[in-house]
């Protein structure tokens, strides 16, 4: 029996690339599929698309009040936490997926009866789907560095029922992005983590990514400021002791206690700051993270 997945689509204004990407979800194969989107207030073509899809394949679409991208992938998991599946996938509305993208994601995690996520690299594509590069995912990083700042791109992911109900029992003041969020709930509860350096879709980056990888100066310089400036680590982690702190296990609950004292305990930041507790085997980021612990940017 195939094993049934629902994967969760935020869409807005997507009409572009969306039958791409919708084509390449219900491609997959090993897997039966179902997707369940939800509309943040398209005022293009989108709903057509949708309404189409709806009629003719496995597609459930709703609308809401205007969020953003983390908010609405947060308020599909609520709602499908009320279904009956067991494994689940965030999809962007512009990619194209692999055919093997969900089944090599389920296999590696069906094994676990814990909370389970699993994630891979992307190839990064133009707008018309030509090869501008690999992002390979760093093998040698370890789930420490990736519980402070994470690599998970939300629509490389594949996770399980045990990890939803645990991401949707608190409700949080601030996440940045849901994919980051996830990814912290997963490792502070002791769920299982499976991160696959290598690449089973095409992640598209053209003018209307609200968020993408690229390789021109200036998106490296934008990913910069993000890291610097952006990227509130310390707020996730005040918001993740908030929700989860009875549960959270070693090395993490230590992780998470320093981040939210760095500011007033010395020692604490020196333990941030030491490499024999976070080494992100990248000189940029190491540098770039230093940077932000010693002037309080964390």
């Amino acid at each position: 029996m195939k094993d049934k997945v629902l994967v969760l689509m935020a869409t807005y204004n997507g009409e572009k690339y969306l039958r791409e990407q919708l084509d390449s979800i219900l491609r997959q194969i090993g897997v039966q599929v179902r997707i369940l989107v939800r509309d943040d207030g398209s005022t293009d073509k989108t709903i057509e698309i949708l309404e189409e899809y709806a009629q003719k394949s496995d597609l459930e679409w709703y609308t809401g009040e205007h969020l953003n991208v983390s908010r609405g992938n947060l308020d599909l998991m609520k709602k499908a936490s009320k279904t009956d599946y067991l494994y689940f996938a965030f999809a962007d509305q512009d990619d194209v997926w692999d055919d093997d993208k969900l089944s090599a994601g389920i296999n590696e995690i069906r094994e676990f009866t814990c909370p389970a996520l699993y994630y891979c690299g992307q190839r990064l594509v133009d707008a018309d789907l030509n090869l501008i590069g690999d992002h390979r995912l760093n093998a040698e990083r370890d789930l420490k560095t990736r519980f402070i700042l994470s690599d998970f791109a939300g629509c490389t992911g594949v996770f399980n029922r045990k990890l939803l109900e645990k991401t949707v029992i608190y409700d949080p003041g601030y996440i940045l992005m849901h994919d980051t969020w996830i990814l912290k709930i997963c490792l502070a509860v002791g769920g299982k983590v499976i991160v696959d350096p290598e690449m089973h879709m095409d992640y598209r980056q053209h003018g209307g990514n609200s968020i993408g990888l690229n390789r021109s100066l200036l998106a490296y310089l934008k990913q910069v400021y993000q890291y610097l400036f952006v990227y509130d680590v310390e707020s996730q982690m005040i918001e993740l002791a908030k929700g989860y702190s009875e549960e959270m296990v070693s090395p993490y609950k230590e992780l998470c206690d320093w981040v939210c004292g760095y500011r007033k305990d010395r020692k604490k930041k020196a333990l941030l700051l030491d490499k024999k507790n976070v080494d992100f085997c990248a000189k940029g980021l190491n540098l770039t993270y230093a940077i932000k612990v010693h002037f309080n940017k964390l």
